[in-house]
C-alpha cells in the first residue's frame, strides 16, 4: 500500500468485518448486480460522465511503465524525496509517464472520481488489469474488494509525489506545485466514493499528501518564490474543493455500508416480512462465530432463537435509519455541541429486537476522525504556506497571523478542530530553539511553530507531537518528518 507506512488498524477491522459480514451470506445472497445498481445509483445520483475524472485517469494510467521499485511499505507517499535510496531511478521513472501528470492536471476540476461499483460495470482492460470494486468475487454475495485502491491509486500517488519531487529538483517550482494541487484535488474527489473503506483511504491519503507537500516546502523553502507561496496559501490550497470550507461541511458521509446492510437484511426475511430462522442463523451466526470485537450474541443456534424474536424487516430497516441520521446529524453539527456527547442511536438498540443491526452495522468513528485530521492538514498546510511567503518577503517570521491573513493566507480557515472553544490554530514565533518529543525522536525546531491541540483538546505547548493527535499536540510547521531526516533520525 503506497501510503500508510503502517497499516491502520481501525480501517483493517472495518474492512474486515464488511468481508466478514457477506461472507456468512455466501449460500443464500446470489443477486449482486442489484447491490451494484444501487450503489451506483448512489454514486452517480446529480453527476454526468464528463464531471467524473476516473475514465482519463484510468486510461493514462494502463499506459504507465512499471515503478522500479515495487509499491509498498518502503516506497510510497511518505518515503519518496530526492534523498531516499535509489531516487535516480524513481526520477527517470517520473520523467517517463508525463501522461499521467497530463491527465491530473486536466482533471482536477471534475467534481468527482466515479469509480464504479461492479466487475460489470468497467471496461475488461480495467478488470483484467485488477482496476475494479468486486462486489461479488466468487459465487453469490461473499465479499467486497477495492483492488483499485491498493493498486493503481496507491501506483499513481507514488509517481505524483516522485514527479513533484523531480520538478522541484528541476527548478520548475510553479510546474511542481500545480501537478502538487491537482493529485490532492484528484483525492478529494475520491472522498466523495460511497465505502467506508474508500473514505477512509482517500481522507488519510490526502492528508498524508499535504503533509509530504509541507515537507517539499522546509526542503526549499530558500528556493522557491515567494509570490508562489503566496498563491499557494490565498488560491489553491483554500479551494482544493470549491465547497469546502474550514470544516468541511460539504464532505458527504458515506451511505454505501447502510445500502448493503439493508440489502443483506432484505436476504434474511421472509416475504412476510419475518426473520428466516435458517438465513437469518447462517448469515448472522455465522458472522458472529467468527472472532470479532463484537462478539458478545452467541452461537447460530442462538440466532435461530433471535429470529423468533427479532423485529420486523420494516422495523430493522426503520432501526437502521434511525442510526444514519443520527449520524448524518452528528456528521453535519460542529465538533463540540451538545449532540455530540450524547448516546448514539446506535448504542440505544435494542440487542434482542435489532441484534442483527446492531451487529452488522459499524460505527462511522473512523470517518470522524479521518476528516478532523483532513481539517488539521488542509487548514494547517494553508498557513504553513502563508507563513513561508511571509518569510520570504520580509527575510523573519511574522509575531502573529496579523501580517498573514488575507495577503499570504485566507483568515477563514485559521480552525482548529479540536480546540473546544473553536479556536484558531495555535502560531508561537521561538525566541530560542525549542526540543519536542516527535514520532522520530526527539526534534529541536527553530524559528516557529505551528499546531493544532489534538484530541485531549489541550494545549500541551508542543512539547509532544504525534501525527495523529492520540497524544499531545499536532505541529503542522515545520514539518517533523523532514526535520527528522535533516537530522539523519529517518532515511
Amino acid at each position: 500500500m503506497c501510503l500508510r507506512p503502517h497499516r491502520n488498524t481501525s480501517l483493517s477491522l472495518i474492512t474486515g468485518l464488511l468481508a466478514i459480514l457477506f461472507m456468512g451470506a455466501t449460500h443464500v445472497c446470489a443477486d449482486a448486480p442489484e447491490v451494484e445498481r444501487r450503489l451506483n445509483d448512489r454514486l452517480f445520483s446529480g453527476s454526468t460522465e464528463t464531471g467524473r475524472s476516473i475514465q482519463p485517469i484510468i486510461t493514462a494510467y494502463l499506459t504507465m511503465t512499471p515503478s522500479p521499485v515495487p509499491v509498498g511499505d518502503d516506497f510510497n507517499l511518505t518515503t519518496i524525496w530526492p534523498g531516499m535510496a535509489g531516487w535516480d531511478a524513481v526520477s527517470k521513472w517520473a520523467a517517463a509517464n508525463e501522461q499521467m501528470g497530463a491527465a491530473l492536471l486536466a482533471s482536477q476540476d471534475k467534481p468527482l472520481l466515479g469509480m464504479p461499483y461492479g466487475r460489470s460495470n468497467v471496461p475488461s482492460s480495467w478488470s483484467d488489469a485488477g482496476i475494479v470494486i468486486d462486489v461479488a468475487p466468487g459465487k453469490g454475495l461473499s465479499s467486497v474488494s477495492y483492488d483499485y485502491l491498493d493498486g493503481a491509486m496507491d501506483t499513481i500517488l507514488c509517481w505524483a509525489t516522485a514527479e513533484f519531487y523531480r520538478l522541484l529538483e528541476a527548478e520548475k517550482y510553479e510546474e511542481a506545485f500545480e501537478l502538487a494541487i491537482a493529485y490532492i484535488r484528484l483525492l478529494r474527489q475520491g472522498g466523495e466514493q460511497e465505502m467506508i473503506r474508500e473514505k477512509l483511504w482517500f481522507l488519510d491519503s490526502l492528508s498524508y499528501a499535504l503533509s509530504t507537500q509541507r515537507d517539499a516546502m522546509f526542503a526549499y523553502l530558500d528556493r522557491i518564490p515567494a509570490a508562489l507561496f503566496k498563491k499557494l496559501g490565498t488560491k489553491d490550497y483554500p479551494f482544493i474543493n470549491m465547497g469546502d470550507d474550514q470544516r468541511m461541511r460539504r464532505l458527504a458521509m458515506p451511505e454505501g455500508d447502510r445500502i448493503f446492510v439493508e440489502y443483506l437484511l432484505e436476504e434474511s426475511f421472509d416475504r412476510g416480512g419475518q426473520a428466516d430462522q435458517l438465513k437469518f442463523a447462517e448469515i448472522f451466526g455465522e458472522l458472529q462465530a467468527r472472532e470479532t470485537p463484537l462478539d458478545r450474541f452467541g452461537t447460530k443456534k442462538r440466532w435461530e432463537r433471535l429470529a423468533t424474536l427479532h423485529g420486523s424487516l420494516d422495523a430493522s430497516k426503520e432501526k437502521l435509519t434511525e442510526v444514519y441520521d443520527d449520524w448524518w446529524r452528528r456528521w453535519r453539527s460542529r465538533q463540540f455541541e451538545e449532540i455530540m456527547n450524547l448516546p448514539t442511536a446506535y448504542s440505544r438498540l435494542n440487542e434482542v429486537r435489532f441484534a442483527a443491526v446492531q451487529l452488522a452495522v459499524r460505527d462511522l468513528e473512523e470517518v470522524f476522525r479521518a476528516r478532523e485530521q483532513l481539517i488539521t492538514n488542509i487548514n494547517g498546510t494553508i498557513f504553513s504556506a502563508g507563513l513561508c511567503g511571509y518569510k520570504k518577503t520580509f527575510g523573519d517570521w511574522p509575531r502573529d497571523f496579523s501580517g498573514v491573513y488575507s495577503v499570504y493566507s485566507v483568515k477563514r480557515f485559521d480552525f482548529d478542530p479540536y480546540d473546544s472553544d473553536y479556536g484558531g490554530l495555535t502560531y508561537k514565533k521561538l525566541s530560542s530553539k525549542k526540543t519536542v518529543e516527535s514520532p522520530y525522536g526527539q526534534l529541536r525546531i527553530d524559528g516557529c511553530m505551528l499546531y493544532v491541540l489534538g484530541s485531549d483538546h489541550i494545549d500541551d505547548q508542543g512539547a509532544e507531537s504525534t501525527n495523529d493527535g492520540a497524544v499531545g499536540d499536532i505541529i503542522v510547521w515545520p514539518p517533523l518528518r523532514q526535520l527528522a531526516r535533516d537530522a539523519k533520525l529517518i532515511d
